[in-house]
């Protein structure tokens, strides 16, 4: 085997800045995931609401929507602890 071949694959770097980008495409993809999930169900819940609203349910609607607005503020209480967590490093 040739010896200058074999430095040369050993010092060769251009597989780690492809890497870099597959890394950096996958953390985008997350959060673009976890942004669809989250608008998602303020989505549902809005056009819930609003179809029982419509259907003259006045009262079950505005149950409704104190139960979703109870939900998603427990959802942005446990983003808000998941964000604090990964930033204090606990």
């Amino acid at each position: 085997m040739n010896i200058a071949l074999l430095k040369k694959r050993l010092h060769d770097d251009s597989g780690a800045v492809m890497m870099e980008y597959v890394i950096i495409g996958v953390l985008i993809a997350v959060a673009c995931l976890l942004a669809v999930v989250l608008l998602s169900r303020a989505i549902f819940y809005g056009f819930d609401t609003a179809q029982l609203g419509a259907a003259d349910d006045s009262a079950i609607a505005q149950k409704a929507q104190s139960g979703y607005r109870e939900k998603l503020e427990k959802d942005e209480k446990n983003a808000g602890e998941y964000h604090d967590s990964m930033h204090t490093g606990k």
